[in-house]
C-alpha cells in the first residue's frame, strides 16, 4: 500500500514521503512589446548622452516620451504574435534600431550633424571605399559603445523566456501608446515654438536633437511629399523699426538732384521672359504649380553698378575642402591674404553646415540652392541646372573643365559635373593620377600645376576645382600635406592639431601662389577671376573619435569661443581678379554660399532670373539673409537661434515680433523651394517654358 502511495505521488509530481522537494526553477519572462518599449528609451538616452550637449530637462522629457510612444507602436505589432515569434521579432526590430542609432552616433562624431537615410545612402559607396580604414578604426575604438547598445538585446535573446500574451494585451498596448503620444504632444505644444520642428521648421538634425531619432526618421519620410509655402504678412518684411529712420536714401536723392547734368542710370529687373503666374494656372502637376506661383511672387533683383564688371573674363571657381579664413596671415599665407583683402572683401560671410557635408557645400556653391538630400548632386542626372555659372558661360562659347584631386567617382562626380557646365571632369582614376601623387590627401598644388597650363592658351575658359588637401584628419601621420608642410608652421605657438590643420591648408596657399604666378606670367591675371568658397567648417578639429581629437580646437583656431553656429560657420569668400585690386570693394552685410551664384551671374553679366535662386546678388538691394538647415538665420538686423527660439538684435535695435516671424517664414519657404526643385525636377519645366 505504501509503495502504491509513493508511486501515485511520483506520478502527480509530488515528492515521496520523507523527501524534501527540489526548489522550482524560475525563468525571467518578458513580453516582446515591453522589451521594445524599454529598449527604445535606452537607445535614445544613449544617443543623446553621447552626442547632444545642449538642452535641458524639457527636451530630454520630450525625447523619452516620444521614444515610449514609438516603442508602444512597435510593441503593438509584436503583441499580436505568438510569444516565441513575438520575442524574436522584437529582437530583430531592436537590432535594426541599434544599427541605426550607432550609425547616427558615428555620423555625428565625424561630421557634427545627424544625417537622414537618403544622405547616408548617397555617400555610402564612397565611404566604404575611400574611408574604410577610418570606419574600421572608429568601430574599434568604440567597441564599448557597440557592446553597450547591443547588451540588452543579447540578454533578452538568450537569457529571457517569451511571456505569453494575454488576450487583452494588444488593447492595453494600444491604449498605452495613445496616452503616451497624447501626453507627448501636450508637452510639445506647451513649449512656445517647440512644435514648429514637427511641422513648418523640420530639419533632420534638429528633429533628432529635439524629439529623438525615431521621430526624425518618420518625419523625414512624410516631409518629402510636402510642398507648402508659408504665407507672409507683407510681401517684404520691414527693414526699419519706427525708431530707425531711413535717412540714407534721402541723402542719395539730394546728391542726385545736385548733379542734373549726369544722365540717369536705368536699372532693369534680372528676369527671363517667363510668365510664371500663367504657368501656375495651366500646370496640371500641383507641386510644380505651387513652385511657379512661389517664383511669380518673388521680387526680382535689379541690375546695378557692378553688373557686367567681369563680362568676358575667365573664371576659376574653387570649392576648398574645410577651408576657413580664420587662419589667414599676410606672412604665412601671402597669396590667400592678398586675394581675400585686395579682391572683393567679404567681412560677414558664412558657409552653413548643410546636412550633406562636402557634397552639400559644393552644391550650395555651384547650384545656389540648399541641398535637400544626399542625392542633391546626383539629381542633376535628370535636372537641367541651366542657371549654374558653368552652364551660362559654356553657352557663351567658353572652354571648360572640372577637376578633383581625389577619386573621380566619389559622389558620382564623373556623372554630375559635366552636366553643371563643364566639358570634362578629371579626377584620380581617369587622368589626374598622371600629374598628382596618390597619397592621402592629395596635393592641391600638384593639381593646379598639372591642369592650369592646359588652359592658358584657350581663352575664355571656365574651370571648376574641388580641392582635397585640407581634408581631416589633422596629424602628421594621417595627412600627407600636414607632414609635407609641417616645417612652415612648426615654430607657431599653438596646439599640434592646429599646426597640422594649417600645414594641410598651406597646400592650397601654395596652389594659389602658383596659379596667380602663372596667370601673371601669361599676362591674363587682369582677365581672370578666381573664386574660392569652402564646403564646410573644419569639423575635423572638433572633438571626435573619428578624427582622433580628444577635445575641440575650434575656439583656438577662431580666436574666440566657438559656442554657436554663427561663430562656427563664419568663413571667408574670395572673389579676386587682378583688374579690381585698386577698387576697394567691401561687402559688409551678412552673406552666404547661396549668394555666390547670383552674385557671379550679375558680375559676369549673364542673363538669369533672380527669382529662381534663393540667394541674392550681394550688390543688389535685396535683404541680406543667411540661414541654416535648422531654420536659424541672420540678417543685418540680428540673429535668430532656432535651438533657443531667441532673436538677438544687432546694435540693440528694437525689432518687432512680426519681423522675426516674417523672416522665419521666408527661410521656411526658401528651404521648401530648394527641396521641391530637386524632388520635382522643377528646372526642367522652366527650360521647357523658355523653349516654347
Amino acid at each position: 500500500m505504501a509503495n502504491q502511495q509513493r508511486s501515485t505521488a511520483s506520478r502527480r509530481g509530488n515528492p515521496p514521503a520523507g523527501r524534501k522537494s527540489a526548489p522550482k526553477r524560475r525563468h525571467l519572462r518578458l513580453s516582446g512589446w515591453m522589451f521594445i518599449l524599454a529598449v527604445m528609451v535606452y537607445d535614445e538616452l544613449l544617443l543623446h548622452l553621447w552626442t547632444v550637449r545642449e538642452g535641458g530637462f524639457a527636451r530630454l522629457a520630450v525625447v523619452v516620451l516620444f521614444a515610449l510612444s514609438c516603442g508602444g507602436l512597435l510593441g503593438l505589432l509584436v503583441s499580436f504574435l505568438p510569444p516565441r515569434l513575438g520575442k524574436y521579432t522584437a529582437v530583430g526590430i531592436s537590432l535594426v534600431m541599434a544599427v541605426l542609432y550607432m550609425m547616427e552616433y558615428f555620423l555625428h562624431d565625424s561630421f557634427q550633424t545627424f544625417m537622414s537615410l537618403t544622405v547616408v545612402a548617397a555617400g555610402a559607396g564612397g565611404v566604404a571605399t575611400d574611408f574604410a580604414g577610418t570606419v574600421l578604426r572608429l568601430m574599434g575604438t568604440n567597441w564599448w559603445r557597440i557592446g553597450l547598445i547591443l547588451a540588452p538585446i543579447g540578454f533578452y535573446a538568450f537569457c529571457v523566456r517569451a511571456k505569453r500574451q494575454k488576450k487583452a494585451a494588444s488593447a492595453r498596448v494600444a491604449l498605452l501608446t495613445a496616452v503616451l503620444y497624447a501626453l507627448t504632444m501636450l508637452v510639445v505644444w506647451l513649449i512656445p515654438g517647440y512644435r514648429d520642428g514637427l511641422t513648418t521648421a523640420f530639419s533632420f538634425d534638429g528633429a533628432v536633437r529635439d524629439y529623438g531619432l525615431n521621430v526624425a526618421l518618420a518625419l523625414d519620410v512624410t516631409k518629402d511629399a510636402d510642398v507648402g509655402f508659408n504665407d507672409l504678412e507683407t510681401t517684404e518684411p520691414p527693414l526699419q523699426t519706427p525708431t530707425d529712420e531711413a535717412t540714407v536714401p534721402q541723402e542719395h536723392e539730394t546728391q542726385a538732384s545736385e548733379a542734373p547734368t549726369e544722365p540717369p542710370v536705368v536699372y532693369l529687373p534680372q528676369t527671363l521672359p517667363i510668365d510664371f503666374a500663367a504657368l501656375a494656372e495651366s500646370e496640371s502637376n500641383s507641386d510644380v504649380a505651387k513652385l511657379h506661383s512661389y517664383v511669380a511672387s518673388q521680387t526680382p533683383a535689379m541690375t546695378n553698378a557692378y553688373t557686367g564688371l567681369f563680362k568676358g573674363k575667365n573664371l576659376i571657381l574653387i570649392t576648398a575642402e574645410a577651408f576657413t579664413g580664420a587662419w589667414l596671415d599676410p606672412e604665412l599665407t601671402p597669396t590667400l591674404w592678398r586675394m581675400a583683402h585686395e579682391g572683393i572683401e567679404f567681412t560677414d560671410y558664412y558657409q552653413p553646415l548643410w546636412a550633406a557635408g562636402t557634397t552639400g557645400g559644393e552644391y550650395s556653391n555651384v547650384v545656389g540652392l540648399v541641398p535637400g538630400s544626399g542625392q542633391c548632386m546626383k539629381e542633376s542626372y535628370q535636372q537641367d541646372f541651366f542657371l549654374t555659372i558653368g552652364n551660362q558661360l559654356q553657352k557663351l562659347g567658353y572652354s571648360s573643365a572640372a577637376y578633383h584631386n581625389n577619386s573621380y567617382t566619389y559622389y558620382d562626380r564623373h556623372k554630375t559635373h559635366t552636366l553643371l557646365g563643364y566639358d570634362e571632369f578629371i579626377g584620380m582614376g581617369n587622368g589626374m593620377e598622371e600629374g598628382v601623387r596618390d597619397v592621402w590627401p592629395q596635393s592641391d598644388q600638384e593639381m593646379i600645376d598639372f591642369t592650369i597650363p592646359k588652359h592658358l592658351d584657350a581663352q575664355p575658359f571656365s574651370l571648376y576645382y574641388m580641392s582635397v588637401s585640407g581634408h581631416s584628419e589633422y596629424s602628421r601621420g594621417g595627412n600627407a600635406q600636414s607632414s609635407k608642410n609641417y616645417d612652415a608652421v612648426s615654430h607657431l605657438d599653438c596646439s599640434e592639431a592646429i599646426k597640422c590643420y594649417m600645414a594641410a591648408n598651406l597646400d592650397l596657399e601654395y596652389a594659389m601662389a602658383s596659379l596667380v604666378r602663372q596667370l601673371e606670367e601669361a599676362g591674363i591675371a587682369d582677365d581672370t577671376v578666381i573664386v574660392i568658397g569652402s564646403d564646410h567648417y573644419p569639423y575635423g578639429l572638433d572633438q571626435s573619435d573619428t578624427w582622433g581629437t580628444s577635445e575641440s580646437y575650434l575656439s583656438e583656431l577662431f580666436g574666440q569661443e566657438c559656442n554657436s553656429r554663427f561663430v562656427r560657420d563664419q568663413n571667408t569668400l574670395i572673389i579676386w581678379s587682378g583688374s579690381i585690386e585698386d577698387m576697394d570693394i567691401v561687402v559688409d552685410t551678412p552673406t552666404s554660399s547661396l549668394d555666390i551664384l547670383p552674385t557671379l551671374s550679375n558680375l559676369f553679366g549673364v542673363a538669369y532670373d533672380s527669382r529662381l535662386l534663393i540667394g541674392r546678388d550681394v550688390f543688389s538691394d535685396a535683404t541680406p539673409l543667411v540661414f541654416w538647415p535648422d531654420y536659424s538665420w541672420k540678417t543685418d538686423k540680428g540673429t535668430y537661434d532656432s535651438s533657443t527660439r531667441r532673436f538677438t538684435s544687432a546694435d540693440g535695435l528694437g525689432i518687432s515680433d512680426s519681423y522675426v516671424s516674417n523672416i522665419s517664414a521666408q527661410v521656411g519657404n526658401k528651404l521648401t523651394y530648394s527641396k521641391a526643385v530637386q524632388t520635382t525636377d522643377y528646372f526642367n519645366y522652366v527650360v521647357a517654358a523658355l523653349e516654347e
